[in-house]
């Protein structure tokens, strides 16, 4: 999914004057005005602003703040404040308020920021965001712009995660994983993508969402990852935060039981799936509906098919309730009733 096509064709027509050599001073207002007036380019409430995506109900950014947001969502909750010269993964970087808060945080991270829109770079070259970090990633973006691929503490890779994830170096401490939304675009939610993520951390990285997904999150114990959750931010469910090998001295909050019990024994916890990292989100959905309806047809046969609903509510064999009781993380639950469900 990318930005509000509106959008894009406005940030095209002053792109094409930054290439001609005019300075981007000359403009950047106007097209912030152009965006504002075509209703395309949002403020929110910390001041800073976000696009319309192609589907107009849903930002880039949450309201309350897209500088916030990627404070509270992702930086924060990455530890990477004391994490000695970390390496990030910024997936579906954007604008770029994940890179710019991380080196707040953290002036020695190295980045690489993985992005698939040209329009959405060049924006925040027209925006001021209220860290002064935000002038690295600026000329960093617009040095890119320019013709400058060399490699440095900060690279920009313009392409589909999906093609970016085979040729990066890895040894990534966190991966920031900002795409749009499974139910709109789930191409960076899959199993397969997320095992090749998995394969580029570092033994100890940690993989932080913004979403609470159950295929996603059924996808992330399906690659290997150990399931966590931070607390919400701006809704009600709380962030995902998915461990490679977390030290055995590290704290990891469990997800909901309720949550739990849907990844590992429902339909719903069915996860996306992308064999070659090449389907488009519809055969995404479409072979996942029909992964769900033969895991029903397969439960219904052995007699361990429970509704949603049930499942929810815990309406289901107490041996399933047990092992939520035990002292583990959730992907070892959900492991463990998977063993029970037979399937």
């Amino acid at each position: 999914m990318l930005p509000n096509k509106v959008a894009i064709d406005i940030i095209r027509r002053y792109m094409a004057r930054f290439e001609k050599g005019e300075d981007i001073e000359e403009f950047r207002r106007d097209l912030i005005k152009d965006l504002l007036n075509h209703g395309v380019l949002v403020k929110t409430e910390d001041g800073t602003y976000t696009l319309v995506s192609e589907c107009k109900e849903e930002l880039m950014h949450s309201r309350i703040g897209a500088l916030k947001e990627s404070v509270e969502k992702f930086v924060i909750p990455s530890n990477l404040k004391h994490i000695k010269n970390p390496k990030i993964l910024d997936l579906c970087s954007g604008i770029g308020y994940n890179s710019i808060g991380a080196l707040h945080y953290n002036r020695n991270c190295k980045i690489d920021m993985v992005e698939c829109c040209k329009e959405v770079l060049f924006l925040s070259l027209c925006l001021d965001i209220p860290y002064e970090e935000h002038n690295i990633i600026k000329n960093r973006i617009k040095d890119f712009l320019e013709g400058d691929v060399n490699r440095s503490t900060i690279n920009i890779y313009l392409e589909d995660g999906r093609n970016a994830i085979k040729k990066l170096e890895g040894g990534y401490n966190v991966v920031f994983h900002d795409a749009f939304s499974p139910q709109r675009d789930a191409v960076l939610y899959t199993v397969d993508f997320l095992r090749k993520v998995y394969k580029k951390m570092d033994d100890n990285g940690v993989l932080i969402s913004y979403s609470s997904s159950i295929p996603f999150r059924s996808a992330l114990v399906e690659a290997g990852f150990i399931l966590s959750e931070g607390h919400p931010v701006g809704r009600r469910r709380g962030i995902t935060i998915a461990y490679k090998n977390p030290s055995p001295d590290r704290k990891i909050r469990r997800i909901s039981p309720t949550d739990e019990r849907l990844i590992a024994i429902s339909t719903v916890g069915i996860p996306y799936r992308d064999p070659n990292l090449n389907f488009t989100h519809e055969e995404i959905v479409e072979h996942r509906k029909l992964e769900r309806m033969e895991f029903k047809k397969r439960l219904l046969e052995i007699g361990r098919y429970y509704s949603t609903k049930k499942v929810k509510l815990g309406k289901v064999d107490k041996r399933f309730l047990n092992i939520q009781r035990l002292d583990l993380n959730s992907t070892q639950v959900i492991l463990k009733m998977r063993e029970v469900l037979g399937i």
